[in-house]
């Protein structure tokens, strides 16, 4: 509605600046020049008949002055010019309205054929190239994209997600491509709707519970810690999961759940595992924060 507001008034005031000229009145120079030049030429022929008059020269000199105020209002018809004057002025005003009715008409015309098109183009080849970026994301590793072609793939998603609403994983889609192009608004929304459309995948749940937890806001890391537990809830062997949990609990302060939780994830995973060492170095750490009471009593939950 803004956008339709200021075309609107961007319009109407170079319609103005256009046109004003047709508001002017036509002042005739010309005309006004050649009045003003008739009545000096009176007047100095009146003084030359008055002394004409004291010298003798002219028997009648009333009627010589009478023949030269004729002569003058003869020459002025300024009611004519007044007339036309304001016909002129009447016609302008005329021609001012029409031309700017004309040209805020044109402009709407344009832009609605043009803009709309170019928009409706544009939208519809980024659209056209979204298995392109499916089969792209398969050596993202290798080749990954460029910030240009992240936006292009969001719209892309979007364009699609109008079609289909309903497509769960094209949502979810959409909020990873938002995370990469750290659009955590683009993301939160997307991840709240696949996770609508799917209140049983933990992946989708997990997600927005991490993107969450890793918020500025606090309202939004006590919804990503709510978010967690269900998961946990659900399954209680989620590493990933429980990973979050710990490093969340560890950002608390509150080392013995870091260190109870990162316990499980070392019996969670074989001894050949390459993170095993990393959650190792991570429960030493919590464990060395914690009072020797505190560990004598992990110790012993553990043994239970």
């Amino acid at each position: 509605m803004n956008f339709w507001l200021a075309i609107i008034f961007l319009t109407l005031i170079v319609s103005i600046v256009a046109f004003y000229p047709l508001l002017k009145k036509n002042k005739q120079i010309n005309d006004t020049k050649r009045d003003n030049l008739n009545k000096a030429f009176y007047f100095d022929r009146l003084k030359e008949v008055e002394n004409e008059a004291n010298e003798g020269v002219i028997d009648d000199p009333e009627q010589t002055k009478l023949e030269l105020q004729q002569s003058l209002l003869d020459d002025i018809p300024e009611t004519k010019q007044d007339t036309t004057v304001r016909s002129n002025l009447n016609l302008g005003k005329a021609w001012f309205v029409s031309l700017i009715i004309l040209v805020t008409g044109a402009s709407f015309a344009i832009y609605s054929s043009v803009g709309s098109w170019f928009s409706n183009s544009m939208l519809n080849t980024t659209h056209q190239k979204l298995d392109y970026f499916y089969e792209r994301l398969k050596t993202e590793d290798t080749n990954p994209l460029s910030t240009e072609d992240m936006n292009q793939f969001a719209m892309a998603l979007r364009v699609d997600l109008q079609n289909n609403p309903a497509d769960d994983q094209k949502w979810y889609m959409l909020g990873q491509v938002g995370m990469a192009l750290d659009d955590g608004q683009l993301a939160h929304d997307a991840f709240s709707k696949a996770a609508q459309l799917k209140p049983d995948n933990l992946t989708y749940k997990l997600s927005h519970a991490q993107l969450l937890l890793f918020s500025e806001a606090p309202e939004d890391k006590k919804q990503g810690e709510a978010l967690l537990k269900e998961v946990i809830r659900q399954d209680h062997t989620n590493f990933n999961a429980l990973s979050l949990l710990a490093f969340r609990s560890f950002e608390q302060e509150d080392f013995k759940m870091a260190a109870m939780t990162w316990g499980v994830m070392l019996k969670l995973l074989p001894d050949n595992d390459p993170r095993k060492t990393t959650v190792e170095r991570s429960l030493n750490m919590a464990l060395s924060n914690l009072s020797d009471a505190e560990k004598q009593e992990l110790q012993k939950g553990g043994e239970k």
